[in-house]
């Protein structure tokens, strides 16, 4: 049966299990190749204790791609490789129906919701609405956490002119800034796709006039520099771009840098300061990592 020739069936998904601390890993692994990611904890029976991973592909993924990230991440966390299959699923918009199973979030002062929550928002929380659906950002994810963290903290002292959020995904990085300073903020995203759910969610938020979001790979269609600077992306990508954010940020600017693992942040942090920006502050959000470096 060729199942990516059949309408009825054109998602496919996998299910592994593996230990607590190798859930980021795997996540990370996956996240450019799979729609959506879902965790639980197995309760009961003889993989009590034991996570599984569910990634979501809303087409025919390529098996050596998926092959190749278990392998890193297996390899990575210095286990097994897990046992998986890729299988097809009925029709649906699984990765929007996973996100209206997520509650709203609260991480310090942001109150983060989608449309599907009714509930009128805390007065004392700066609501943020958010329905992701195709780009990588609803606030559940451990480095969207860390980056408002950090973004909450450094900015007590610290009062940037100009920011830009560079792999915007669904803008939220963007739109906390806008609407916490009512400063005007540029973003912008390799991905199309991203460039319209950040746009969007700027109109949904009352933020179009503060907001402005391209398209661009990195800082290649970027023409200015900047005070602050948000990165969450993937070590690999920070570490490559570290020269071209280095270039783009202003004197006395900082830089908020996610998207990888506690091991990875040794070599995330060096491609950095040997440009001679230097080590401000980090944050763990279980087994994630963020990084804060400034500019002398």
């Amino acid at each position: 049966m060729l199942y990516d020739k059949n309408p009825c069936y054109d998602n496919y998904d996998m299910k592994f299990l593996v230990p607590e601390s190798a859930v980021p890993v795997f996540e990370m692994a996956l996240e450019g190749l799979a729609s959506a990611l879902l965790t639980r904890q197995i309760e009961k029976g003889k993989d009590k204790g034991k996570w599984e991973v569910q990634a979501i592909f809303e087409e025919q993924p390529d098996s050596d791609e998926v092959a190749g990230a278990m392998k890193f991440a297996a390899e990575t966390m210095k286990i097994k490789m897990p046992k998986y299959q890729i299988t097809p699923m009925p029709h649906k918009n699984w990765l929007k129906e996973s996100l209206i199973s997520f509650p709203p979030v609260i991480i310090g002062k942001y109150y983060i919701y989608g449309s599907h929550v009714k509930e009128t928002p805390p007065a004392d929380k700066i609501s943020l609405l958010i329905d992701a659906a195709t780009a990588f950002g609803s606030g559940e994810h451990q480095t969207t956490q860390g980056c408002l963290k950090a973004m909450e903290h450094i900015t007590k002292k610290f009062k940037p002119e100009s920011v830009l959020d560079v792999g915007c995904g669904s803008g939220i990085l963007a739109m906390a800034y806008a609407k916490t300073y009512l400063k005007k903020v540029d973003a912008v995203d390799i991905d199309p796709e991203s460039v319209w759910v950040t746009s969007n969610s700027a109109k949904e938020n009352s933020l179009q006039n503060l907001i402005t979001v391209w398209e661009s790979d990195g800082y290649q269609k970027v023409e200015k520099s900047y005070d602050l600077i948000l990165c969450n992306i993937l070590a690999n990508p920070l570490i490559a771009m570290a020269k071209d954010l280095n270039a783009h940020l202003n004197a006395g600017g900082i830089a908020i840098l996610s998207g990888f693992i506690y091991d990875q942040e040794d070599d995330v942090l060096k491609a950095h300061t040997d440009l001679g920006l230097k080590f401000i502050k980090k944050y763990h959000v279980k087994g994630w990592t963020t990084l804060v470096v400034g500019k002398n």
